[in-house]
């Protein structure tokens, strides 16, 4: 044997523990992967000596969630890194870190990035999502409050969302912000993994929201339509690489347009009874209130079953509710998931979004 390998540090160090013991009765756990310097980490889960298929998902030595061997845990901290180090390299976006603050009791916030809360589930951090706005304001409404467009992108490691890149925006006028959940393009949680340099496959389905308003429902379906179509050839691998994420941004901002026009037809329309009632229908009942252009009543029908309709008090345009709306979510207190499933439904009430 060579003598420099049996006096080498190193090579002595990677014979102290090549695996780690596990115990041949009761639970033991060992570990699978790890990103000290992010504090994430996954664990085997054995009983009795087997592996039990499934594995528990740690951050900063808290549990988060247990998993399936398959799932692939996607650090935030690495989606963030590498999304940007994208967007450095491409200036001709025009995206820069939006720190702009909405001061809601939903997330923690850190520059640009927003980040969940702890709650009795899961620690703190375990779901976020970075904002990127261009420079340029819009005022599509005419209302005189200009609006900053660009993109959020969300990832999660407690199971509740994957990675994905959507369509955004915020008002300094009030503070508020509004993620477009409907419109983004994303992969199903745990399929991926990132990876530097070009590959010709994905894993998993790309969801890509289409509004089906008139003047962009033929754009939007033949985005639509493309991405299935690329689904076909990129499901056997569990990789995301930059090139995709490049892609994801370009679709977010090709959409833009779309849902700046969505807004001035917005500011157009007045509300209706329909939308008063799917405001009243899917948004918390503690937050009605809140909307001064909405009276309830309960009705009885002919089953004895109570329940509330709403009707439009006032005039009032679909914009104003639609920011009414937006206000409420993001200077409110929901926790974070329920804050941006709340967002999905504002896009559902208004965007006229369908997903496919």
């Amino acid at each position: 044997m060579n003598n420099m390998e049996t006096t080498n540090p190193e090579f002595q160090s990677a014979w102290e523990s090549p695996r780690e013991a596990v115990n041949p009765t009761g639970f033991s756990t060992t570990v699978h992967q790890e990103w000290k310097h992010w504090g994430v980490g996954v664990h085997n889960v054995w009983h009795n000596g087997r592996h039990t298929g499934k594995r528990h998902i740690t951050y900063h030595d808290e549990f988060v969630n247990t998993c399936s061997k398959q799932y692939i845990v996607l650090p935030n901290e690495q989606v963030v890194e590498t999304v940007e180090k994208v967007l450095q390299a491409h200036p001709e976006y025009g995206l820069v870190p939006d720190r702009s603050t909405s001061g809601g009791k939903w997330c923690e916030q850190n520059g640009n990035m927003i980040l969940s809360k702890k709650t009795s589930v899961f620690p703190a951090g375990t779901s976020m999502m970075t904002r990127y706005v261009m420079g340029k304001e819009l005022d599509p409404s005419g209302d005189g409050r200009p609006i900053k467009m660009g993109i959020a992108v969300s990832n999660s490691i407690d199971l509740t969302r994957g990675f994905s890149i959507m369509p955004y925006h915020f008002r300094p006028y009030c503070t508020n912000s509004m993620y477009h959940v409907s419109f983004q393009s994303l992969l199903s949680e745990g399929n991926a993994e990132i990876i530097t340099g070009r590959i010709n496959t994905y894993e998993e389905d790309i969801v890509t929201a289409r509004n089906n308003i008139a003047d962009a429902e033929t754009y939007l379906t033949q985005v639509g339509d493309d991405n299935r179509k690329r689904i076909q050839t990129i499901r056997h691998t569990k990789r995301l690489t930059e090139e995709f994420i490049e892609e994801q941004i370009v679709r977010s901002l090709d959409s833009l347009s779309v849902i700046t026009e969505k807004y001035a037809e917005l500011a157009r329309l007045k509300l209706s009874k329909f939308h008063a009632q799917r405001i009243v229908d899917s948004m918390p009942k503690t937050s009605i209130k809140n909307f001064d252009f909405i009276e309830t009543h309960d009705v009885t029908d002919k089953n004895g079953n109570v329940y509330t309709e709403a009707d439009v008090k006032g005039d009032v345009t679909q914009w104003e509710a639609f920011n009414a709306m937006t206000d409420y979510l993001s200077h409110g207190s929901l926790n974070y998931n329920s804050t941006v499933n709340h967002f999905r439904e504002v896009d559902s009430i208004f965007m006229s979004v369908k997903a496919n």
